[in-house]
């Protein structure tokens, strides 16, 4: 099957955090080793760029995020070698900024392997109440929108994308999909690039993205020719029904429709 030898190497799950993104990349991967589809070993996440940019931030001083061991209204901290780098909250949008400028810059930069990439994106509208500073911190899809638009991020990438996966879960949903997780102190960027970390959070930072706002950049990918797979995801066994038709529908020729009618941007 010559599933990218036109150049759409690139399958993107997104939708808010705790949505299930991970569990479709690693059911998606596994579809696609049964089905002889050459892939990536390892996933690219958005994630992933924050980690490392929170790690950046510590050596400078831990001025733009906090942890559950920091002391309150304290300005910036370092850390002993004790002290677990997980689980940390962003205060600003500094952090996020420098996440989607690493992140859609290394889109751009993927090597042309022969082989699929899955990418996972988290974005959302902030719904924490606006007394709480945190509620200015903006993972918005429409500020991706307006930023692409702005050419302040790079677009090449999607000329690369084979498909879009939104993942859409209501938020006692992600409440519940979240307490099932759980992350090492110690993980590295490596152990979530193997879909083997995830990110276990509190009520206030799944708040960061408490209202999918992904029909605001729908349009853009539309326009990019971006086929758009819809996917629910009730937190049962529904879920894998579904997931399994857009597994057909991406990796077996005979089953492009999509049954259920959530296909949308082709």
């Amino acid at each position: 099957m010559d599933l990218i030898g036109n150049e759409h190497d690139m399958i993107i799950l997104t939708g808010c955090n705790a949505a299930g993104k991970t569990t479709t990349s690693n059911y998606l991967r596994t579809r696609a080793k049964l089905h002889n589809i050459p892939h990536e070993d390892k996933i690219v996440t958005d994630s992933q760029y924050l980690f490392e940019a929170m790690q950046e931030d510590d050596q400078a001083g831990g001025l733009h995020h906090t942890h559950d061991w920091c002391m309150t209204g304290a300005q910036g901290h370092s850390h002993c070698s004790d002290q677990p780098l997980f689980p940390f909250t962003v205060t600003d949008n500094e952090l996020p900024n420098q996440m989607r400028q690493q992140f859609f810059t290394k889109l751009t930069e993927l090597s042309k392997t022969g082989k699929l990439w899955f990418v996972e994106w988290a974005a959302g509208v902030n719904t924490n109440p606006r007394e709480d500073p945190a509620s200015c911190i903006d993972y918005s899809y429409a500020k991706v929108k307006r930023m692409l638009h702005e050419e302040s991020l790079p677009d090449s990438w999607l000329k690369r994308v084979r498909a879009i996966i939104h993942l859409e879960a209501d938020f006692d949903v992600r409440l519940r999909l979240n307490k099932r997780r759980s992350i090492p102190a110690l993980a590295r960027p490596e152990a979530l690039e193997q879909g083997t970390a995830f990110w276990l959070k509190n009520e206030r930072i799944l708040r960061f993205y408490g209202l999918d706002d992904f029909d605001q950049i729908e349009d853009r990918l539309q326009a990019a020719g971006v086929p758009i797979y819809a996917l629910e995801n009730d937190g049962g066994s529904r879920f894998y029904q579904c997931l399994e038709l857009v597994a057909n529908a991406l990796f077996l020729p005979s089953m492009r429709a999509f049954p259920h009618g959530k296909k949308r941007g082709s």
